[in-house]
């Protein structure tokens, strides 16, 4: 990816969000790790193994699945599951904390560092700024419902109006 987009990180970006997939490829982690390449030509301290933008990323990568499953079967499962609304709740909570929190260092490691330099604000804002964002409101929901889960010692949180 190097070779061929050096410079032209939007094209990269453009290739990779447009490509056809398949609901096969979805599930396949070269797909998943070309993303990670593509991000790592705009923000080289992915491609640094020592750095907190690459660690972070790695450790939720791998920290997180056991609590996602276990949020997404209460959800799916509702009161009448098998995992109490205290468990999820905390479990959940530390989850998400974890994953927003990483997100803000990350941000502030950003700029501190000043990685920014030589890049629009557009680009700035589309790179990090939007795809971050993810990371922040998607967390902020879920410790939301997490403390919902908490407060009124149920799931209803999960049900529709």
């Amino acid at each position: 990816l190097l070779t061929k987009y050096e410079g032209n990180e939007w094209g990269a970006c453009i290739a990779y969000l447009t490509m056809p997939l398949t609901l096969r490829q979805l599930f396949d982690g070269r797909i998943w790790s070309k993303m990670w390449s593509t991000y790592a030509l705009y923000d080289p301290s992915y491609q640094n193994h020592e750095s907190f933008g690459f660690f972070i990323d790695f450790g939720n990568g791998l920290s997180t699945i056991p609590p996602s499953l276990l949020v997404n079967v209460a959800i799916v499962q509702g009161s009448n599951g098998v995992a109490s609304p205290l468990w999820v709740g905390c479990v959940g909570l530390a989850m998400y904390w974890q994953v927003m929190y990483g997100t803000i260092i990350y941000v502030l490691s950003f700029v501190f560092n000043r990685r920014y330099v030589g890049k629009s604000t557009l680009e700035v804002c589309l790179f990090v700024g939007v795809s971050n964002s993810l990371w922040f409101i998607f967390p902020t929901v879920g410790i939301y419902a997490c403390v919902c889960m908490l407060r009124d010692g149920n799931m209803d949180v999960f049900q529709g109006p």
